[in-house]
């Protein structure tokens, strides 16, 4: 009998099918349920790292190297490597959400907001609940003055996450440019 149900699960272990990693995996739905529903900070904290793990993995263990290689390399300030690095993931991985979004955070860094703002909106049209990228947005929407712009983004960015640190910061400075007025 054992011998039956071992060879059952192995069986089914065998079939089914890969786990996916990345915006199309199947527990995002859920993951960002329970961000928006999170009675608490520490709650959505878990919520938020259980979602930053998922958009990090691609499935594929290449692109996962040069995601951690891009964004090692980003970190300690070699940009000239992390493009370099980067820019092969795109082409690699061009449905990979969490490369256009690293490659928007070094395009940010090396002041390129033009081609910040080009990348984000690849995630955007990849995951439009990445509150990370989101954030991103409207932060550059205000260097670059551009009020209303600033506020949709963040609160775009709180409706996918209600307890993203800073963002209520930046939406209520957003707020308060250009004397306030309302949109």
């Amino acid at each position: 009998m054992r011998t039956v149900a071992s060879a059952l699960i192995a069986a089914l272990v065998w079939t089914a099918a890969p786990a996916r990693a990345d915006q199309t995996d199947p527990q995002m739905n859920f993951l960002f349920h329970q961000l928006a529903e999170a009675p608490d900070a520490a709650q959505a904290s878990r919520a938020e790292a259980s979602i930053l793990r998922v958009l990090a993995q691609s499935g594929s263990p290449t692109a996962d190297l040069l995601l951690t290689r891009g964004t090692e390399a980003m970190n300690r300030g070699d940009f000239d490597a992390s493009l370099t690095t980067l820019n092969s993931l795109v082409k690699l991985a061009p449905n990979f959400a969490e490369a256009w979004n690293r490659r928007a955070t070094l395009m940010f860094l090396m002041g390129n907001l033009e081609a910040s703002i080009a990348d984000i909106q690849k995630v955007l049209a990849l995951e439009p609940r990445h509150f990370g990228a989101w954030s991103g947005l409207g932060q550059i929407y205000i260097i670059m003055n551009r009020r209303d712009d600033a506020m949709r983004a963040f609160s775009r960015a709180l409706a996918a996450h209600p307890r993203l640190t800073g963002a209520r910061a930046y939406l209520d400075a957003a707020r308060r440019m250009d004397g306030g007025r309302d949109i």
